[in-house]
């Protein structure tokens, strides 16, 4: 029964967020699964760059701020339907991704991490002062969703519910293929994986690329959840250091870790405001909650709790081991002792 849940609990997962809506039926609990899944997306987006090739990028909110102008420029001026516009726009920022990534990616290590930030800010002044497409600091709107505002939420919450499946299978998919082993190879030791002939400028601007689509992607869609946005809040810095705190609670480099990561630090997140209210406190528990990460969970839960069941493992494996190299001595011993030339003698093996 255990390895049969094992193997499925995917599909219980799923099963429990279609039917999530419908148990907790107030739109608090919509808005707070929309934000979760949202938070889930975007972390394994990040988790492309950050975890598989070890790039970590503090600029990500650059491209969320990119991905909902657009939307909200398109449905502005020209009537497009988010929905199926988030999707497509979000193409754009993935060469929008590609182009600055293949400028930025020159640099390493803190060095990248700045250069990450500057992008952000870029952005941000971009969109304050082009005041005849961002609409300037006042920022845009957008027009109401046309179905009932009863289950305003509930379409939203199963629209993203559709992209964090796409993102997680995009992400396992590229893990395990001959690109996401150049990925890892660069992420250990990059000038070894140049050397057996990985192009690594090419790999990692291809990574920046693909961790931008689904990070743009849910840009779009918030700025149509949220109906108006403004640079403030469509770049702001927050947005990408929570995609690397839901990735490292999870655990960094995996597939699924930055979805519990989101799955653990939003629904905390609405705890504690609820609890404190629009204080400073939230601010100090989740620079509280970074530092217990580093400290205690370098490497996210999921590792953590993996490297445990091996150990729990190694004793009863450890104890296999030295009762059969016991036994081998028994024979051994057993066959020096019985007379040369005798074919009637037989050695027994020793009783277990």
């Amino acid at each position: 029964m255990l390895p049969h849940l094992t193997r499925r609990w995917p599909v219980y997962a799923v099963l429990a967020l279609l039917a999530y809506p419908w148990i907790w039926r107030a739109p608090y609990f919509h808005l707070l699964g929309f934000d979760t899944l949202l938070g889930a997306t975007m972390a394994v987006s990040w988790n492309i760059m950050g975890g598989y090739t070890g790039y970590k990028s503090l600029g990500h909110s650059a491209f969320f701020g990119l991905g909902a102008y657009l939307v909200a420029i398109a449905a502005n001026r020209w009537g497009w339907n988010p929905l199926w516009s988030a999707p497509l726009l979000a193409l754009v920022v993935v060469a929008v991704a590609l182009l600055l990534g293949w400028i930025m990616l020159r640099t390493t290590g803190s060095a990248f991490v700045i250069a990450t930030i500057a992008l952000l800010l870029i952005f941000r002044l971009l969109a304050l002062n082009l005041r005849g497409i961002t609409g300037g600091a006042p920022g845009l709107s957008q027009p109401l969703p046309p179905w009932s505002p009863e289950f305003s939420r509930l379409p939203f919450f199963y629209y993203m519910l559709i992209w964090t499946l796409v993102a997680v299978a995009v992400s396992a998919f590229i893990v395990r293929s001959r690109f996401g082993l150049g990925l890892l190879a660069i992420r250990d030791d990059e000038g070894k994986a140049e050397m057996v002939g990985v192009n690594t400028t090419l790999y990692k601007v291809l990574a920046f690329g693909l961790s931008a689509y689904f990070v743009g992607l849910g840009g779009g869609i918030w700025s149509y959840f949220q109906t108006h946005i403004s640079p403030v809040f469509a770049f702001d810095l927050r947005i990408g250091v929570d995609m690397i705190l839901m990735t490292m609670l999870g655990g960094l480099g995996t597939v699924w870790g930055p979805v519990l990561g989101a799955f653990i630090l939003i629904p905390a997140r609405d705890f504690i405001l609820f609890r404190f209210g629009a204080t400073q406190i939230h601010l100090a528990i989740s620079g509280a909650l970074m530092l217990a990460i580093i400290l205690f969970l370098p490497r996210g839960i999921l590792p953590t709790l993996q490297e445990w069941l091996e150990r729990r493992r190694a004793p009863a494996s450890a104890f296999v081991g030295a009762r059969l190299m016991t036994e081998l001595q028994d024979e051994s011993a057993a066959t020096a002792s019985t007379p040369a030339g005798d074919p009637h003698s037989r050695v027994r093996p020793a009783p277990r």
